[in-house]
């Protein structure tokens, strides 16, 4: 799973017919991960911290095996627990 941050829409002018009608979002993973472009089943704002998983994950969440990325969940806190000195 990868942490990141939805930051766009993705809008295809073309699209395979097994991805009509599934949103698509560009995700910046963090802290410094490349940006991907995910299958949003959530519905999840810009802005809005989450969770995403590829490869075989996306392809059995979405159900289509042409889909990499996939959002799974919107992350509420993403902090870190405090260490002990």
């Amino acid at each position: 799973m990868l942490l990141g941050e939805v930051v766009g829409k993705v809008w295809a002018d073309r699209i395979l017919s097994p991805l009509q009608g599934r949103r698509l979002v560009l995700v910046r993973v963090r802290p410094d991960g490349p940006d991907l472009v995910a299958v949003d089943p959530l519905n999840v704002g810009i802005g809005t911290t989450v969770l995403v998983v590829t490869d075989e994950a996306a392809a059995a969440v979405t159900g289509e095996a042409t889909v990499d990325a996939a959002v799974v969940a919107l992350v509420a806190d993403a902090g870190t627990a405090p260490t002990t000195d």
